[in-house]
């Protein structure tokens, strides 16, 4: 298990939220925290997942969450760096639609 990690940066258009570690719903109660409060409308957010190793129904959860705050606010979400495991459970799950072509994958 990963220890979690959680950062934010922006402009007045855009946040993105950098995630690390594991994103499982003890993630998802720490998140809360900082991504409650965070003002989506009228802005797009980025997910960088780059950093995650494994994602579950908690973590699936945050994401989904997220989106409709993001898109019912009038923004776009976008994930970014999204590892093979993480893009397995978009895709069993199928939301990996939900979130479009915007699911990019991390470097080889």
């Amino acid at each position: 298990m990963q220890v979690f990690h959680v950062r934010t940066s922006g402009s007045p258009t855009r946040i993105v939220l950098t995630l690390a570690g594991d994103l499982d719903f003890p993630a998802f109660r720490q998140a809360a925290p900082v991504v409650g409060p965070l003002v989506l409308v009228g802005r797009d957010l980025t997910v960088d997942l780059a950093r995650v190793g494994f994602m579950d129904a908690g973590g699936l959860g945050l994401l989904l969450c997220l989106r409709e705050r993001v898109v019912s606010g009038g923004g776009a979400m976008e994930l970014r760096g999204a590892r093979p495991q993480v893009r397995r459970v978009l895709e069993l799950s199928g939301t990996a639609a939900q979130f479009g072509t915007a699911v990019r994958t991390a470097p080889c």
